[in-house]
C-alpha cells in the first residue's frame, strides 16, 4: 500500500512527464517543419543556380556531387535533377532520374523565395558549372538576364518516401531539383538523439525533483495535522492548530480538526466529571449501607440471616472497591492523580509480595529472580497497589498446577519487572483488550473468579502517572507475560 505522498508524487511526475513528451513531440514537429522550410529555400536557390548558368551534359556528375554535398544528402539516389532549356542547350537529367516521373503531374505552389541574383563571379576551375564553351581564361559571371525567374515548390511521395521539389522557371529554361527527406529526417534524428542523451535524463530528473518538492509542500499541512494528532494526550485536549497562512482547503481541514477537538474536550471533561461525581456520590451511601448491615449482622444469632448479611457485605465491599477505583481513574483521566513520591526499595517490596504469594498460591509453582538493591521513586501506596493487582491477576487466572514467575532487572534509565503465569488459552482479540476498563475475558464471566475488570486499567494509569510503561508482551497463547517498567530517577 503506497503512501499518499508517493501517490501524489507519481501523479505529478506522470503529468509533467506527459506534458514534457507532448512538448518534445511538438518541438520535433516544429523543428522538422522549420528544417523542411529551410530545405525548400535551399532547393529554390540551387534550382536558380541551375537555370542561371550554362550547363553541358558531360558535367552532370560533378553537378550531382556538388548538390549532394550542398544539400547534405547521403547518396545520389536521394537526388533528382533536371534542366530543360528553351535556348537550345542540351537537357540535363540526374543519374537516378526515373523516365516515368513527370514534373507536370506534381501539385505546385508558389514559394516566397526572393531572387537575389547578384554580380557574384564563379571561379571556372572551382565550380562544376560551365558555359557552352567549357573553357576560358577568365571567371564566368552569372547570367543576369534571368532576375525575373520564379520558384515553385511541391511535395510528393516516391518509392514510399517523402520528397520535396523546387522548380525555378526563367525565360531561358526550367531547373528542377528534388530531394528525399529521409536524409533530413536522419540528420535531425541524430541531432535530436545526441541532445536527448543529456536533455531527457536532466529533464526527468528535474521533473522528479519538482514532483517530490510539490508533494512535500502539499503534505506539510497534513503532516502538521498528523503530528498534532500523534502527540495528543488527554492532558492536552485544549491545544488547537493555527490556520494563519494556510491555503483555503487546508484552513477548512484545520478548522474541522479544531472543532472536533473542542467537542472531544467537552465530552471528555463531561465523562470525567460524571465518573468522579458518580463515584463520590455512591461512596457515602455504600458506607452507610455497610454500617447498617454490620449492625444487623451483630444483632442476630440466626445462621441463615448471618449468611445473607455476609453475602450482602461482600457485595457492598465489592461495590466500594469499584467506586474507589472509578474515582481514582477519573482523577487519572483528568491528570489530577495525587502522587506522594518517595524513594522505594523495590527489592524489599517484591520479596514481601512473594511471601504473600507463596501463601496464596499453594497449587502453583513459584519462581523468582529479584535483583538486589533496586529502588525507584514514586508513590509507595499506589505502586504497591499496582504490583498487588498484577500478582493477584497472576494467581486468579493461573491454570491448575501452573507456574508463576517474577523477574526484575535494571534497565538503562529504570527497572524492569516481568510477571509471567500460565493460563487458559487467550486469543489475540482478548489480548488486545487486556487493559480495557470493565473487560473480563470469557473465563472470568462467572463468580468463581473474583474481579471487576478495573484492576489492570487502574494499574496502567498509575504506571503512566509515574512516567513508566505497562504492557502485555508477545508470548504463547497459554502464557500471560506482563512487562512493567519504572524510571529510577
Amino acid at each position: 500500500m503506497i503512501s499518499f505522498r508517493t501517490r501524489l508524487f507519481l501523479i505529478a511526475a506522470s503529468i509533467v512527464s506527459a506534458v514534457l513528451i507532448v512538448v518534445m513531440l511538438f518541438a520535433w514537429s516544429r523543428i522538422m517543419n522549420s528544417e523542411v522550410d529551410r530545405l525548400e529555400e535551399r532547393l529554390c536557390r540551387e534550382a536558380q543556380r541551375l537555370t542561371t548558368q550554362a550547363i553541358v551534359r558531360e558535367n552532370s556528375l560533378d553537378l550531382e556531387t556538388d548538390l549532394v554535398g550542398r544539400l547534405r544528402l547521403s547518396g545520389y539516389q536521394q537526388l533528382l535533377v533536371r534542366y530543360v532549356s528553351t535556348a537550345g542547350m542540351p537537357e540535363l537529367k540526374s543519374t537516378y532520374w526515373q523516365d516515368d516521373f513527370s514534373i507536370e503531374k506534381l501539385d505546385w505552389r508558389k514559394s516566397g523565395f526572393r531572387n537575389t541574383l547578384g554580380p557574384e563571379r564563379i571561379p571556372r576551375d572551382g565550380h562544376p558549372f560551365r558555359n557552352e564553351r567549357g573553357n576560358g581564361p577568365e571567371d564566368l559571371p552569372r547570367d543576369r538576364s534571368v532576375r525575373g525567374g520564379t520558384c515553385q515548390l511541391s511535395a510528393f511521395d516516391l518509392n514510399d518516401n517523402a520528397w520535396r521539389a523546387a522548380l525555378f522557371s526563367t525565360p531561358r529554361g526550367k531547373g528542377f531539383i528534388a530531394v528525399d527527406l529521409a536524409a533530413t529526417k536522419a540528420e535531425m534524428q541524430t541531432a535530436f538523439q545526441q541532445a536527448s542523451w543529456l536533455v531527457v535524463p536532466l529533464a526527468f530528473t528535474l521533473t522528479a525533483l519538482g514532483a517530490w518538492l510539490l508533494a512535500s509542500l502539499t503534505m506539510r499541512p497534513v503532516n502538521r495535522l498528523r503530528d498534532a494528532m500523534r502527540n495528543l494526550t488527554k492532558n492536552e485536549l485544549d491545544q488547537r492548530l493555527p490556520s494563519v497562512g494556510e491555503d483555503k482547503e487546508f484552513k477548512e481541514l484545520i478548522c474541522a480538526y479544531n472543532i472536533m477537538m473542542e467537542r472531544l474536550e467537552m465530552s471528555f471533561h463531561q465523562a470525567t466529571r460524571f465518573s468522579g461525581d458518580a463515584a463520590h456520590e455512591i461512596r457515602t451511601p455504600l458506607t452507610i449501607l455497610q454500617g447498617k448491615l454490620e449492625q444487623a449482622f451483630n444483632r442476630t444469632n440466626d445462621p441463615a440471616l448471618q449468611a445473607d448479611f455476609t453475602y450482602m457485605l461482600d457485595e457492598v465491599a465489592r461495590l466500594s472497591a469499584i467506586t474507589r477505583k472509578l474515582l481514582m481513574l477519573s482523577h487519572a483521566d483528568a491528570g489530577k492523580l495525587a502522587l506522594h513520591q518517595t524513594h522505594i526499595n523495590l527489592t524489599a517490596l517484591l520479596e514481601e509480595l512473594m511471601e504473600d504469594l507463596r501463601m496464596l498460591s499453594a497449587d502453583c509453582q513459584l519462581a523468582a529472580e529479584i535483583t538486589e538493591n533496586q529502588s525507584v521513586r514514586g508513590d509507595a501506596v499506589l505502586l504497591q497497589q499496582v504490583l498487588n493487582n498484577l500478582l493477584s491477576n497472576a494467581i486468579r487466572y493461573c491454570s491448575p498446577q501452573g507456574r508463576i514467575s517474577i523477574q526484575s532487572s535494571n534497565d538503562k534509565d529504570g527497572v524492569v519487572v516481568i510477571i509471567c503465569n500460565t493460563s487458559a488459552s487467550i486469543t489475540q482479540e482478548e489480548r488486545a483488550r487486556f487493559f480495557e476498563r470493565f473487560y473480563r475475558g470469557d473465563p472470568a464471566h462467572n463468580r468463581h473468579i473474583d474481579g471487576n475488570g478495573l484492576g489492570l486499567s487502574l494499574a496502567l494509569e498509575i504506571v503512566k502517572a509515574h512516567g513508566g510503561d505497562l504492557r502485555l508482551e508477545v508470548s504463547e497463547m497459554d502464557i500471560v507475560k506482563i512487562r512493567l517498567w519504572l524510571p529510577n530517577k
